[in-house]
């Protein structure tokens, strides 16, 4: 996951967050809010119109903008004690927009400061008990909180989530699913509905800076397979057409 505004900052620990749902929502209209978890108020398969709507609550003073490329929007606050960063990643044609990712960074100045404590118990608060501890020595702690597909948390899951990557999946959700069985997990791919939080701590006990990512994976396939299907048809029609426009080129002898 790109992470330019941690970049800029030393990092003394790394902690990561996740949560993992195994459940991939329909591709149509997801309806009435499901009881999955949100960031901002903003859920996975929640239409686009009305993820922009919500997230522009989160301020009267700034725009949300269109990314570039054009993959979802973001809302960005230059505040210099407290800037922060939030996008949201839409799946695209043929299926509707549709949030399938959502990503809060924020970095912390000494006169604004927030604690490692602070953050981890209002995720604890919001996600409940962690499922699995991983302790990565130099490379950090992860904690996952790992539910059912019907929202139910699991006192055990499978350590193999704790590798999913949601960043892979931005290229496959605007430009179809890879070719290859080997390139995706296929854990991931049908089961990882996660909250990631990153940690980049100033020292024990304050943080630097943190982000916190909300993705649904299998939904994110499910819309990278029907990107690349429609991409595919639409090459092979092109190919056809060509074919046809050139079997009546004869020339005259």
């Amino acid at each position: 996951m790109k992470m330019s505004s941690l970049s800029r900052v030393p990092v003394v620990g790394l902690c990561v967050v996740s949560l993992g749902i195994a459940a991939a929502r329909a591709q149509s209209s997801p309806g009435a809010t499901p009881k999955t978890p949100d960031l901002l108020g903003i859920y996975t398969g929640m239409p686009a119109a009305a993820a922009r709507a919500q997230l522009q609550k989160h301020s009267s003073t700034i725009n949300v903008v269109t990314n570039n490329p054009p993959n979802g929007f973001s809302l960005n606050t230059p505040d210099p004690k407290n800037p922060e960063m939030i996008s949201v990643f839409l799946t695209v044609p043929p299926n509707d927009p549709a949030v399938w990712m959502i990503q809060r960074t924020q970095n912390f100045s000494a006169l604004n400061p927030m604690s490692t404590t602070a953050l981890l118990s209002a995720l604890r608060e919001k996600y409940g008990k962690e499922t699995l501890t991983n302790d990565r020595g130099g490379g950090g702690l992860y904690l996952y909180w790992i539910f059912d597909q019907t929202g139910k948390l699991l006192s055990s899951a499978d350590m193999g989530l704790t590798g999913c990557n949601a960043s892979f999946f931005i290229n496959y959700v605007s430009q179809g699913a890879p070719q290859s069985a080997n390139a995706v997990d296929p854990k991931c791919s049908a089961s990882f509905f996660a909250v990631t939080a990153m940690l980049n701590r100033r020292d024990a006990q304050l943080l630097e800076a943190y982000s916190v990512e909300l993705v649904n994976l299998p939904f994110a396939m499910k819309a990278a397979t029907a990107t690349g299907n429609a991409n595919n048809a639409a090459a092979e029609q092109s190919r056809r057409n060509q074919i046809e426009k050139a079997d009546s080129n004869k020339p005259k002898f």
